[in-house]
């Protein structure tokens, strides 16, 4: 399906959106309006990395854009994202994709209607890219949102430790939209005019989409981070337990000792004959335990005392 979103007379320009065109049809669009069979072959791989080429007189432009029908399960580029293909000329714009993404409809209804802004191949182009660059915004929020979750389960006793698969995935997320990102903002280098650089619009598209690449760097540093923490956490919480069970073992293996040794019933074992004999081995037993925990205090093993 295709639609005249833009027409003007003066200055002339027009703006096509087609959305899920057929071969035949993007070939149709392609000899009507000069495109080079190199683009039209981009426009159908719907694996396309973001892109940008100049031909003559035309630009090629593609951008990938967050999906948000894709899964929670969704871990490539190709189910996190949908790809548009933009070709610009002076006087004419295509802007191809295979479904009607959010991003597309609100640049669309921003140059269309009776309020519409004037649209220019420039404006146009800052447009798609900011809309762009937009839609990672609510996936890069929720990122956040879930990293502090964790974080705060780490340290809660009362709450779960997070489980490390929602952990692995969220972070393989976080990577794909910091690729994504990376070489959205190396098409913006690349698109820059190299006498324009300065220009608030191409800054501003600079500046927005090194925002957003420092936000998924940050999240993905935190999100490492995070994985670190539960390691050390969990190597800790063992470290515990092991420190609980070498105490009671510490505590014991004296007193089975002292048991083992009057339990052997040899004849000729006096204390077994002496009234005194029972209860004074009681007394060695408590004996050893208090000079078990006065030496385990003492070293700092049973809390605070001097090390």
């Amino acid at each position: 399906m295709q639609q005249t979103v833009y027409h003007s007379e003066h200055p002339g320009f027009t703006w096509i959106d087609v959305t899920d065109p057929s071969g035949e049809e993007l070939q149709s669009l392609a000899v009507r309006y000069g495109l080079p069979a190199t683009a039209v072959e981009d426009c159908l791989d719907p694996e396309h990395l973001p892109k940008y080429e100049r031909f003559n007189d035309s630009v090629f432009l593609i951008l990938r854009v967050y999906d948000p029908l894709a899964p929670d399960s969704a871990g490539t580029v190709q189910e996190l994202t949908r790809k548009i293909a933009l070709f610009l000329r002076s006087d004419v714009a295509l802007t191809v994709h295979r479904v009607d993404l959010p991003a597309v409809s609100a640049v669309r209804e921003r140059f269309s209607g009776p309020s519409a802004e004037p649209c220019t191949g420039t404006a146009l182009l800052a447009a798609l890219v900011n809309a762009t660059l937009d839609s990672y915004d609510k996936p890069l929020q929720q990122a956040e949102d879930a990293v502090d979750i964790f974080e705060e389960g780490l340290f809660r006793p009362d709450m779960p430790d997070p489980p490390l698969e929602r952990v692995h995935v969220l972070k393989r997320r976080v990577s794909l939209f910091k690729r994504m990102l990376w070489q959205t903002q190396n098409v913006i280098v690349r698109m820059t005019p190299a006498g324009e650089r300065m220009v608030p619009l191409y800054q501003d598209l600079k500046e927005n989409t090194e925002s957003y690449h420092f936000w998924a760097d940050q999240l993905q540093e935190d999100l490492n981070n995070l994985l670190g923490m539960h390691v050390t956490m969990s190597s800790h919480r063992t470290n515990e337990v092991m420190r609980v069970l070498t105490v009671f073992s510490a505590f014991f293996l004296p007193l089975t000792f002292i048991v083992g040794v009057y339990g052997m019933n040899f004849e000729h074992m006096p204390e077994l004959g002496k009234r005194w004999g029972y209860p004074a081995v009681i007394v060695l037993m408590a004996v050893v335990c208090l000079v078990i925990f006065i030496w385990f205090r003492r070293r700092g093993w049973l809390g605070r005392g001097r090390s």
